[in-house]
């Protein structure tokens, strides 16, 4: 091969190679501030499949991923050093209305709303998420269906630490994340159909998990058939959190099925809550009622409760099955054992403490604590992130570079050794 082909294969080459930027799984690594100057900027040069990088630092947020950018995954390269800081005066840290998107090993907090959500979309996925002190709810989707919460930590968020709400079916899972400090550790309002609470912890919020039916406008109540197992529940009611939701008036209760049907409430341990461990309760809006049935209670190991580790309201439905749960105090007294075959079965006492409407239930409850006086969660583990394609990536255009200048070396020599052999001799 002449130099002259040489080179120009090189940049045949190198033109080939520019759509390659990618890790060691294939995926297109776009970085900011490497690449891009801001995620705003990298967003907008995105397409489908893409994986946005961000280094290490602290962002400003307010970021909307807007619908006509699916398929993307915004990454920080380590959980606790990309920071989104709302400073107590923006809205959301990342907002996401395109399907399919990803966020993934981020921290946010002092939002005077929430930190990262998915507002109408299909498919979703948060992972290694940290989210404190938010004047609303820390990690959650609405109206959003076919999705994955995971490995994530929410601290002190005045509505709920964890939201999965307005959907049926939702066809969606939250596992390994932890709720601590919150209003509601976890709040479900109308939402249900294949959806599964499980393998978490729920500490020292003032309700840990709470499935409701109210008529909020968009997937219309009741809320059904989800199913939360191998939780750990505990101190629900015991600390002072901060309230921006009027569930707030449901104080003390480790596990509530407010209103719901047809969940299953399995396998969980739930202690130390400051009035019920697990109770069954209508709802009251507005005149209206949401009366729960068919709800499936067993297996659970409940104690420490102030008032009763079970608990059924006086007014509910049919088919509400306490089953195989170990507890000390339960009411009514034969609850741990017994299947609510009758309507309107429950204990007059649990109903005159909570079917109430919520703004009514928060008469009388001790002023709440700012969100942004919550404590600081501790670092937590990070996902690792795989850089030898980046670095490869990088050291591409120095190698291309050494290629480029050694063929022209060599182009030049070899023109002037051909200017050598055609030049007439001086005699």
């Amino acid at each position: 091969m002449t130099p002259r082909r040489f080179l120009a294969a090189l940049a045949v080459a190198a033109v080939l190679a520019v759509p390659a930027v990618a890790d060691a799984q294939g995926e297109r690594i776009l970085r900011v501030p490497g690449d891009y100057p801001s995620l705003d900027a990298a967003i907008a040069a995105s397409i489908d499949g893409d994986v946005i990088l961000l280094a290490a630092g602290t962002y400003p947020g307010g970021i909307t991923v807007p619908e006509d950018k699916p398929g993307i995954t915004i990454r920080g390269v380590d959980r606790n050093t990309v920071v989104f800081d709302g400073e107590q005066i923006r809205a959301n840290a990342i907002e996401v209305e395109a399907d399919r998107v990803t966020l993934e090993n981020l921290s946010a907090h002092d939002y005077v709303e929430n930190g990262f959500y998915w507002d109408g979309v299909a498919g979703f996925a948060g992972r290694y998420l940290t989210v404190w002190n938010v004047g609303l709810y820390a990690i959650y989707a609405i109206q959003s269906r076919s999705g994955t919460i995971e490995q994530s930590y929410a601290s002190g968020a005045a509505d709920a630490a964890f939201y999965i709400g307005e959907c049926y079916p939702c066809d969606t899972v939250v596992r390994h994340v932890t709720a601590r400090l919150s209003a509601v550790g976890y709040s479900g309002t109308n939402a249900g159909g294949n959806l599964i609470v499980e393998d978490s912890l729920f500490e020292a919020n003032s309700i840990g998990i709470l499935p409701n039916s109210y008529d909020v406008g968009l997937e219309p109540p009741p809320q059904r058939e989800a199913t939360f197992r191998r939780n750990v529940v505990r101190d629900s009611g015991q600390a002072a959190t901060p309230r921006a939701t009027p569930l707030g008036g449901f104080h003390g209760i480790g596990i509530g099925i407010a209103g719901g049907v047809g969940n299953q409430v399995e396998g969980n341990t739930v202690s130390g809550s400051a009035r019920f461990g697990i109770a069954v309760f209508t709802t009251v809006d507005r005149g209206t009622r949401w009366v729960p049935s068919n709800n499936h209670i067993a297996a659970n190991t409940v104690s420490g409760s102030r008032f009763a580790d079970l608990a059924l309201a006086k007014g509910t439905g049919t088919g509400n099955c306490f089953e195989g749960n170990v507890a000390a105090v339960a009411e009514p007294s034969d609850l741990a054992t017994a299947c609510a075959s009758a309507e309107g079965g429950g204990s007059v006492d649990i109903a005159a403490q909570l079917v109430w409407p919520p703004q009514m239930l928060l008469d009388g409850l001790p002023p709440a604590p700012s969100y942004a006086d919550m404590p600081v969660p501790p670092p937590q583990p990070t996902q690792p992130v795989d850089t030898t394609g980046s670095l490869l990536w990088l050291a591409f255009p120095a190698t291309l570079v050494v290629l480029c200048g050694a063929a022209l070396v060599l182009l030049l020599r070899r023109r002037r050794r051909s200017k050598a052999l055609v030049s007439p001799s001086r005699g």
